[in-house]
């Protein structure tokens, strides 16, 4: 495809501060992947408009009936950008294995581990893993492989694709400039925009090609601006700086009697909860006994503390926003059951008033029966801001005040989020509440990497949860991964594995000046994918 004549020479977005301002796609969670996406290309897409899984590099793909093995004929012709020559499946082995080795921080690391059969050990010999990787990704010929899961994995297609963090990166690049060292120099992809400079904690700046097998931009440059500060984010949309910001829900009133509009996420929505820290049962050796977290009474004593409606009247006005069963389970209905038809267990709808709604007196009672007669517990909340959805401080704040209306004692904390990463990977973050904001679209993966122990996040971990989980080695029919699933939603009901808040929908501040329409998908906690595709106004 050719380029056309370009409206709009460049179009800007404000987004708060990243936690991980780098050019390197395997150290970084998927919130990292917002400033990588215009540069780079996945095997599987997702589809705009639906959702549904549609080729980018991968042509076509096929399930074998072990449920493990998958085959993948590739695009042909496809360029890397800078002259790093065509895309094949060298690259593709490649790509895995950036996942995987020595110098990986990936989001998900652990989950790649296991489908690769690399093990901690591995790390002591280098070589080991590289063979590993090697069997993972079975190269046929230049244009087909087959990825060989250690496990069955009918649900892949999530994980190698858009919504995750399998992008294609040169092999021969890796080989020409020196490895991992000079790896982060630059981001080099196939995508519909090249990168032309990062300047940590100010700007990314891409320019569009000039021909593309998929789309041409119909802008001459891009620009992301990190931009913590929301009311400087307002400010930069109304005075033309930036053509698409993340704004708080408070003020949009205000933006919006400004001449701005909002677009909303074409589906699933932002579920919106809290982990307590340190609930590590499938390793006793690390549970700290003064973490008051550990207690289910205390758990669920913080649920019944918690003023959702009042919370989301104040902070979140004029926005629809969901309380219910869904949230204790990040599961979006709708997607959910055309995957797994019964996943929702219809009972947890009856039952959430009496588990998780305000009930400051049934609060009290809990706690007193959890041995807190004199005031307390003491935890920390945790406050940063989550990308897509701004308001993570201030509810934090407004939770606060509910926990202490109770006689709790929780202490205020401003944290990185790398912080909060690296102490729940090695089990050492214990007694502190902290915020996340998912899309119900992620589903099985998001229940493993939170609810397993081979998982990545590890927000709360049974032995019992594990037991469940192995269970999904067994079957191939969505019907019977359904009940599992729906299984291991039952235990974290009861157990109260996370602080349950609601869900709303994902949306982005736009000046209609200068943007036509973007179809603003919202599926990924509520990132800005698919900007190739924003149709731009004449300046």
């Amino acid at each position: 495809m050719e380029a056309t004549e370009s409206k709009l020479q460049k179009l800007g977005v404000a987004v708060g501060a990243q936690s991980y301002d780098t050019n390197y796609s395997y150290k970084v969670i998927i919130s990292g992947y917002l400033d990588k996406r215009p540069v780079l290309e996945w095997l599987v897409g997702v589809d705009r408009f639906t959702g549904g899984y549609e080729p980018m590099l991968a042509e076509s793909w096929e399930m074998a009936p072990n449920g493990k093995d998958w085959t993948f004929k590739l695009r042909k012709g496809v360029q890397f950008h800078d002259g790093w020559g065509e895309f094949t499946a060298q690259d593709v082995r490649h790509s895995a294995w950036l996942l995987v080795s020595p110098t990986s921080t990936a989001s998900g690391i652990s989950t790649w581990r296991q489908y690769q059969g690399v093990t901690r050990a591995d790390y002591d010999t280098p070589e080991v893993i590289v063979e590993k990787s090697a069997e993972f990704i079975e190269i046929v010929d230049d244009y087909t492989v087959i990825l060989h899961n250690q496990s069955v994995f009918p649900e892949a297609l999530y994980q190698f694709g858009y919504r995750r963090n399998l992008p294609m990166e040169s092999k021969a690049r890796w080989d020409g400039v020196g490895g991992d060292e000079f790896y982060g120099d630059q981001m080099v992809g196939t995508g519909p925009l090249e990168f032309v400079e990062r300047v940590e904690g100010s700007h990314v700046s891409y320019e569009a090609v000039d021909e593309h097998w998929r789309v041409v931009p119909d802008y001459d440059e891009l620009e992301f601006r990190w931009v913590s500060e929301s009311t400087t984010r307002v400010a930069a949309l109304l005075t033309e700086q930036v053509h698409l910001a993340d704004i708080e829900r408070a003020v949009r009133e205000d933006v919006i009697a400004e001449g701005m509009t909002f677009i909303p996420g074409q589906f699933g929505e932002i579920m919106h909860r809290w982990s307590f820290a340190g609930n590590y049962h499938t390793t006793p050796e690390n549970l700290d006994p003064d973490n008051p977290f550990l207690d289910q009474r205390v758990r669920l004593a913080m649920a019944k503390a918690v003023n959702r409606e009042a919370i989301a009247e104040a902070l979140l006005p004029g926005t629809s926003v969901t309380i219910g069963v869904e949230n204790h389970y990040p599961f979006d209905p709708i997607l959910a059951e055309l995957q797994w038809p019964g996943v929702i267990n219809q009972d947890w709808d009856g039952k959430w008033n009496a588990q998780y709604s305000y009930d400051p007196e049934g609060a009290r009672q809990l706690l007193a029966e959890a041995g807190y007669t004199d005031g307390g517990p003491e935890f920390v909340i945790a406050l940063y801001t989550l990308s897509g959805f701004p308001e993570s401080t201030d509810i934090g704040q407004a939770l606060a005040l509910d926990f202490e209306a109770v006689g709790m004692k929780p202490k205020l904390e401003q944290w990185d989020f790398p912080n909060i990463r690296s102490g729940r990977r090695a089990r050492e973050l214990s007694g502190v509440l902290y915020p996340s904001a998912t899309s119900g679209d992620f589903t099985l993966y998001n229940i493993q990497t939170n609810f397993y122990s081979k998982g990545t996040v590890r927000s709360f971990e049974h032995p019992d949860l594990d037991t469940i989980f192995e269970k999904l080695q067994t079957t191939l029919v969505p019907e019977e991964r359904a009940l599992i699933l729906q299984e291991i939603g039952d235990y974290c009901f009861d157990a109260v594995c996370s602080l349950p808040m609601f869900s709303l929908p994902a949306d982005i501040a736009a000046n209609p000046k200068y943007i036509e329409s973007y179809v603003y998908p919202g599926f990924i906690n509520s990132y800005y994918t698919h900007l190739e595709y924003v149709e731009t106004k004449s300046e």
